[in-house]
Parts: structure tokens; sequence; C-alpha cells
């Protein structure tokens, strides 16, 4: 018996976690948005592709999801193909360079993915591809995720547990000061925090607006329904 992988084991997480979820909050991201016609949505860094469901349920659109995880989509993707044929896509890209026309998307999702990708060019590129009226739903760590998180494992006195946090504080507060993302080599990959400051000078540069704070946001994952003008 072979044993599973670790994206494996994260997928089945997720899906169980997402399953887990009471009614009201599964639906929260389609609910949001359903006013509007949805033919075709996003998620910049899917993971599972777990959200899509709500908007394969409720309906008719397409949904495509983008991740750079090498397993992207062999594991869901089969869940989603007996129940949604034809209406699921996993696509292995970046955030900072997505493989699509400009305007092409009504809704573009992205959950906690920022952290680790190159905020400007990820924004900028999700508003290009998003088209006018269209919405970006996006969920966020802010600094008090970090101290949280060093609060926490500091009761554990495992220097590797602390260390982990530390390094993404460093790098967000690098960015905070210098408007310089750290991206090279030991900082490659490492998560960073976004401030509602810096959020507000990115989505006027690129054409887009805060509409509301979504129902699941908190001081730690601030959420945000934001629409392309």
């Amino acid at each position: 018996m072979t044993s599973k992988s670790n994206y494996e084991e994260y997928t089945d997480l997720a899906l169980e976690q997402f399953a887990e979820r009471n009614a009201v909050n599964r639906k929260s991201l389609f609910d949001a948005v359903k006013e509007i016609k949805l033919e075709r949505v996003l998620e910049v860094g899917c993971g599972a592709g777990q959200e899509f469901f709500p908007f394969l349920e409720n309906s008719n659109a397409v949904c495509v999801g983008v991740d750079i995880a090498p397993e992207l989509g062999k594991i869901t993707g089969k869940v989603f193909e007996n129940k949604f044929s034809g209406r699921v896509n996993f696509v292995r890209s970046s955030g900072e360079k997505l493989p699509f026309e400009d305007a092409s998307f009504d809704v573009v999702l992205c959950l906690v993915a920022l952290p680790y990708m190159n905020n400007r060019q990820t924004i900028s590129e999700i508003s290009r591809v998003l088209k006018t009226g269209g919405f970006f739903l996006l969920k966020i760590h802010s600094l008090v995720f970090y101290l949280n998180m060093i609060n926490q494992r500091a009761k554990t006195l495992n220097p590797k547990q602390i260390a982990y946090p530390l390094i993404c504080l460093t790098a967000g507060l690098w960015h905070t000061l210098s408007g310089n993302q750290l991206q090279k080599g030991f900082w490659k990959g490492k998560e960073i925090f976004q401030t509602r400051r810096f959020l507000r000078k990115e989505f006027i540069k690129n054409g887009l607006s805060v509409v509301q704070e979504l129902p699941d946001s908190n001081n730690q994952t601030p959420s945000f329904m934001i629409v392309k003008k």
C-alpha cells in the first residue's frame, strides 16, 4: 500500500474542512457576488479548488484554478470532473503572470495566497484579467497574524517553530518601510503581510476600489470585496 503524498494529504484536509463549514459560510463568497452574471471565475493560488463548489452548484460558471503546485488538479480534478464535467480547469502558473486574456473573468478569488507572491505584480495581473464591473475577493495576512503566530510558537520553545514567523515578519516590515519586496535567494517564497494603506495605493493604481469587508474578515486575516472600475 502506497502512502499519500503531502499534496494528497493537504487536498484531503482542505476538502474535509470545507465540507465541515456550515451552509452560510460555504456560500459566503458566492453570495457576495451572486447578483452579477457569472460566466467565468478564477482563483489565484487555488490549492485544492474547494472554493469553486458553491459557484458550480449555484450558477453555470466555468471555474479556473491557478497554482504553482506540481500536482495541481490531479486529485480534486477527478472530483470536479465527475460532478461538473467540463466546467473546471486547472492551470499551473504563478499569480505574477496569469496566462489569460485581458478582461476574461467576472470574479477573481485570491484567498491568503497573495502573501506568498509579488504583491504589486499579482494585483496588477488580477486587475488586467478582471472585467470592468467584476469583483475581486481577497483575503490577506495582516501584521497581527504574524505577531500572534510568534506569540503562540514562543510557548513551544522550539527555535525552528519561532523562526518562520520572524522571517515573514522581517520581510513584511522591509516591504512596508522600503516599498521593495525581498524575493531572491533565501527570501524566495517567504510570506509578507499586507496593510490597508498598501492595498489602497495599489488598488487605485490598477483601477480597483474596495466595496466592503466580507463577513469572515478579522484583524488577522482581513477579507475584502473589490470592484474593477
